[in-house]
């Protein structure tokens, strides 16, 4: 199986049942900030259709940090389109990326669908991951194993857990370790990891497509500052 794949089928565990819970036809206000894996092809600006208003929303994706917050009123479906024109069309073609939303501000990220030429999407509400915490979803074929401190995390394949930051800590040990059937634990990745109140940090464990290993991928998101009244 191609390692992208084994990415798309546990995002797809992952998000699928999230996605049936939404209310399809729902039309509210929405908020969401979007990041990606990988950029298919010249994808890294993608045209949101929604219900409700006349003119498609532009979102921009890029690989290191989650966007601004993108606000827009529709409903809980989501369509993502390669361009304006497609998304505004009055029968738009297939969309490159389709996801639902369940909570009114959710953080979005891309993978690639290798078979489809388009993105899979893994949805995070906001109420899964409050700022001040780390989030990692293991996206791999095998169970990892992290240690924070002394807290110690077993994750398995599609399994996704939240470590709330401690008040007055400036630096969390961290080591986490890939545990590969018939072989011994493998070391990842040992350091210390430090976040401050107004941040949060989503890290994917994803598979190497050189050589199938478990590797990370960090995407940190920014409390956006309130404007004075």
């Amino acid at each position: 199986m191609h390692i992208r794949t084994h990415i798309g089928l546990y995002l797809l565990a992952l998000f699928a049942s999230s996605s049936q819970l939404a209310a399809q036809g729902e039309v509210a206000s929405w908020s969401i900030r979007v990041a990606a894996i990988d950029i298919v092809g010249e994808h890294h600006t993608l045209w949101l259709r929604t219900s409700g208003r006349k003119d498609p929303v532009e979102v921009p994706i890029n690989t290191r940090v989650f966007s601004p917050s993108i606000q827009f009123t529709g409903a809980a479906r989501l369509d993502f389109h390669a361009s304006a024109a497609e998304a505004s069309a009055e029968v738009p073609p297939h969309p490159l990326a389709s996801t639902s939303l369940t909570g009114k501000s959710s953080l979005l990220v891309f993978a690639p669908d290798v078979g489809e030429k388009g993105y899979r999407i893994f949805v995070t509400p906001d109420e899964d991951f409050p700022f001040g915490s780390f989030r990692l979803v293991n996206l791999s074929a095998a169970t990892v194993r992290a240690e924070f401190a002394a807290k110690v995390i077993i994750l398995r394949p599609g399994a996704a857990e939240t470590i709330t930051y401690r008040e007055g800590e400036q630096a969390i040990p961290v080591r986490i370790l890939a545990m590969e059937k018939d072989a011994e634990p493998r070391l990842v990745r040992q350091s210390s990891w430090s976040i401050v109140p107004n941040q949060r940090e989503l890290v994917l464990l994803l598979p190497n497509e050189r050589n199938g290993l478990v590797q990370l991928r960090h995407f940190v998101d920014s409390k956006e500052e309130v404007p004075p009244e």
